[in-house]
């Protein structure tokens, strides 16, 4: 079939106007990606804010200036060798500002397209195939992951690479040369991975002088800049200790690679070299391994990540250090696909139509892509993918940074360090030296202080020399010699909730002590899964002391797995309950935390909720009674309100569970009449008909509470014989979804599920059998006399029959 020359045209030049298409949305999605996270503060002081100050020095003449590391290291060339930071500083002086690095780091990486679908067609596979190739290079969570990651030179080096690898099997050595200074120039180690470029010249393509000088001058310049360079600005490579297994000296190191096999072995299973693997090659397929003389080209970059005791390092589709070792995953995986379709032509002659293998290994290669973007990716759906927002907090946070004058030495916490990185001297709080200016913004982490201690830094330096310059909505900037110790009134807004609740907020009303009212509350997840409390309340009357919340996670036998005695919300440190004004809403945060650091259940807990009153400290206080429940229980002599369970949804949020749960959910409830004293009912119950010996019973009561009950009651439940013996029991506190619910914990006029699971005896004999529950003093074992029509003469109510089978 002969198409018209329109169409044939049409389809010559839609590949290659495909692809710029493809370069160009990736370079646009990632620049506002980037710009945007910047933006929500989710860039931090390591890297960017030491590269940003880096690139600012280096653009007004203080080459490679770095203060923001530990005391003593003032150049970026004392952590790693970038000569690509000057003709970045030259085009950074011209367009100031971070977003010119993120744009710059967007386009590079998309170029990254261009080498391979020049190579790919080089490879005779077409230009469709070509087309495919670069499109799961644009689609590959490593390189995303790493242009996600706010800025660093190592990101452009794929795109260096790639393109000096073309230049190399096209022979056109003034380009590759080109494109190989380039590449080394973006860090220390790249050079390494020229050498290897050298090797495959050599060894490959038989170019034995031409191979054998890339080599050593790539070789030569990785071990110049890591043993000369950053010995001499840091006095010792401060990345050597990732290392110390194989010896103290480089020496002994370089040793045990060769003598201690062992090491080595146990090194790369605990880095998990399985799934580093799996994850570096599932996005292409596993096409490289059809071509492992490319893909060993990454040899030296392998070695770096996997045989580092930092597990940072043995990350491929989260962070920066798996960048280098993808071109050869990519150029090895066009090499391989070439190597097959060449095979598969030779194996089957009946399929010699020229698109048919390279078609169906185009397919194969995006169906791969596709699903590597959507396990592990960085675009709209993919596994990776955050919701980014700039809120107004972080709005109003730039005007602060906006009154630091340019000139001013700045000490900055780690998330508002590259925002003011922009100039000669910047530390990371809570180091300070000589700044002119701190800044603070104490809602957000305090990382890597703890917030009692950021709190009592910042009064320290209130106290010796420093004032409050500006604040608001939570920031403190604090400069040399102010006069002001106090905040403005605009500082506090930040724990002021305003506005409607949020839509999954939980209304309560509880009162504590006749002085706070719990408004409502919600449970929810952080952006990086971390379980996070809202408690808004509000003050019934000005107070003359402050106050102090307690949150616990309990699981559902009523253990206490975690609270925050040591981790105080910050509204307690910033904006205590003495300065609160009476009727107005005050948001309390939880600290983030990971429900499996301490061994809890991190799909489920049981929430309780308490208030300090005094100075005791949180072990010896005293914690003020709840005057009322809201409709929640009340544990502890009436001080813990224990406010329900919550569970993980699909999404990593949380939300309320309900207060039954299969199998008793599924149980029909029958009315009961039955009465103790006048303040506790038995009205339904549920069961099943029929239960096996040797398994368990549920059966689910329903309690109401109308008055003042007696203290240390629990709740029997027996299974009796034709002739009225008892052969099972189950004795205890009620115990509702959410675990043990004593019942004196109860509000007066609400509702309680119980739910119980009576084992049965694996030896009861088959036959009609009786239920019966009730209730009795557990100190002295007297039953409470039950009253109405499903009362027993003994004192016990009558559930029903069950029949029992072996």
């Amino acid at each position: 079939m002969h198409l018209p020359s329109r169409w044939r045209s049409i389809l010559r030049f839609a590949p290659p106007a495909l692809l710029a298409l493809a370069v160009l949305l990736y370079a646009i999605y990632f620049s506002y990606l980037t710009i945007l996270r910047y933006h929500a503060f989710e860039a931090r002081a390591l890297d960017m804010g030491n590269l940003h100050q880096a690139i600012w020095n280096t653009a007004h003449g203080n080459w490679f200036r770095m203060t923001n590391q530990e005391a003593g290291l003032t150049s970026r060339l004392s952590m790693h060798v970038e000569p690509i930071l000057l003709p970045i500083a030259a085009l950074y002086r011209l367009l100031p500002g971070v977003e010119t690095l993120l744009v710059l780091q967007a386009s590079v990486v998309a170029l990254g397209a261009l080498p391979l679908y020049a190579l790919t067609r080089r490879q005779q596979l077409g230009d469709w195939p070509a087309l495919a190739f670069a499109g799961a290079y644009l689609l590959n969570p490593t390189i995303q992951a790493a242009n996600w990651l706010e800025f660093h030179p190592l990101t452009l080096a794929p795109t260096f690479l790639m393109a000096a690898f073309y230049f190399l099997a096209t022979r056109r050595n003034g380009w590759f040369v080109l494109f190989a200074l380039l590449a080394a120039g973006c860090k220390e180690e790249i050079g390494l991975l020229v050498a290897m470029l050298g090797l495959y010249a050599w060894l490959v393509q038989r170019r034995s002088r031409f191979g054998l000088i890339t080599i050593l001058l790539g070789s030569g310049w990785s071990l110049l800049a890591v043993l000369g360079i950053q010995t001499a600005f840091a006095g010792g490579n401060i990345h050597w200790g990732r290392y110390a297994y194989l010896g103290e000296t480089t020496g002994a190191k370089l040793l045990a690679l060769v003598t201690r096999p062992d090491l080595l072995i146990t090194q790369l299973q605990s880095a998990g070299i399985g799934s580093y693997f799996y994850e570096l090659l599932l996005p292409v397929g596993f096409l490289s391994l059809a071509a492992p003389e490319v893909l060993l080209l990454a040899l030296p970059s392998l070695a770096i990540n996997l045989l580092a005791q930092f597990s940072p390092m043995h990350q491929v589709t989260t962070l920066i250090y798996a960048a280098p070792i993808l071109p050869f995953v990519m150029l090895s995986a066009v090499m391989g696909a070439a190597r097959l379709v060449r095979w598969a032509g030779r194996q089957w002659p009946f399929a010699r139509r020229r698109a048919a293998w390279p078609g169906l290994v185009a397919v194969w290669l995006l169906a791969a892509a596709l699903l590597g973007q959507h396990l592990y990716g960085y675009l709209p759906g993919g596994g990776n993918t955050l919701s980014l927002a700039v809120s107004d907090h972080q709005r109003r946070g730039q005007v602060i940074f906006g009154q630091i004058p340019a000139e001013a030495a700045v000490s900055a916490q780690d998330r508002l360090n590259p925002h003011v990185a922009g100039r000669k001297t910047l530390y990371i709080y809570p180091r300070v030296e000589d700044a002119d200016y701190v800044l603070l913004d104490v809602t957000a982490s305090a990382w890597p202080q703890h917030p009692n201690d950021l709190h009592r830094s910042a009064e320290d330096l209130l106290q010796n020399g420093y004032g409050v310059a500006a604040a608001d909505d939570g920031y403190l900037l604090l400069r040399k010699g102010e006069s002001s110790k106090t905040p403005a009134p605009a500082f506090y807004t930040a724990w002021q909730a305003v506005g409607t609740p949020a839509p999954d907020a939980i209304q309560s009303g509880a009162v504590f002590g006749d002085l706070l009212q719990l408004q409502e509350y919600r449970v929810r997840s952080d952006r990086y899964g971390e379980v996070v409390v809202d408690l808004v309340w509000t003050a019934q009357a000005a107070l003359d002391r402050d106050l102090r919340f307690f949150v616990g996670y309990y699981d559902h036998q009523g253990n206490l797995l975690h609270d925050n005695i040591y981790y105080q919300p910050v509204s307690v440190l910033w904006y205590p309950t003495s300065l609160w004004t009476p009727g107005q809403r005050i948001l309390v945060q939880t600290l983030p935390w990971r429900l499996d650091e301490e061994g809890l259940n991190a799909e489920q807990f049981v929430l309780g909720v308490g208030v300090y009153s005094g100075e005791e400290g949180w072990t010896e206080g005293t914690r003020l009674p709840v005057t009322a429940a809201g409709g929640a229980p009340v544990l502890e002599e009436g001080t813990l309100l224990r406010l329900g369970g919550f569970q993980r949804t699909a999404g990593g949020g949380w939300q309320a569970q309900p207060v039954t749960s299969p199998p008793y959910a599924e149980l029909p409830l029958q009315p009961l009449d039955a009465r103790f004293g006048i303040a506790l009912l038995l009205t339904a119950a549920a069961q099943p008909a029929a239960g096996q010996a040797g398994h368990s019973l549920p059966l689910r009561l329903r309690w109401e509470r109308h008055g003042d009950a007696p203290p240390h009651l629990s709740r029997f439940v027996h299974l009796l014989d034709a002739n009225g013996v008892k052969v099972a029991q189950v004795d205890g506190q009620v115990v509702d979804a959410f675990g043990p619910l004593p019942v004196e914990s109860w509000p007066p006029q609400t509702v309680v599920e119980d739910l119980v699971r009576l084992a049965l005896p694996a030896e009861l004999p088959a036959g009609e059998y009786t239920l019966v529950a009730g209730l009795y003093d557990w100190q002295s074992g007297e039953r409470l006399a039950a009253n109405g029509a499903a009362a027993r003469p003994d004192g016990a109510v009558q559930l029903g029959g069950v029949r029992i089978t072996q």
